[in-house]
């Protein structure tokens, strides 16, 4: 038997799972399979390259418009 003050056998911060094929679980693997393809494509966490195409797509909005004014 353990004493008052030993160490407890579960963690407080423990906490369950969510049942298979529930919404939340499906919802945590797309976001988790997301991930895993970002960083096989080196996009890291996808953060930074969101970003990064997001301005260069206006970029190339913004270079569009203007040579469809030139002409």
């Amino acid at each position: 038997m353990g004493n008052k003050g030993s160490k407890p056998r579960k963690p407080s911060h423990s906490q369950h799972l969510p049942k298979v094929g529930s919404s939340t679980e499906n919802q945590r693997l797309q976001r988790d399979e997301r991930r895993a393809i970002g960083e096989v494509m080196g996009l890291g966490d996808g953060a930074g390259a969101r970003i990064v195409v997001g301005i260069s797509i206006v970029v190339v909005v913004m270079a569009l418009i203007s040579w469809i004014t030139w002409l």
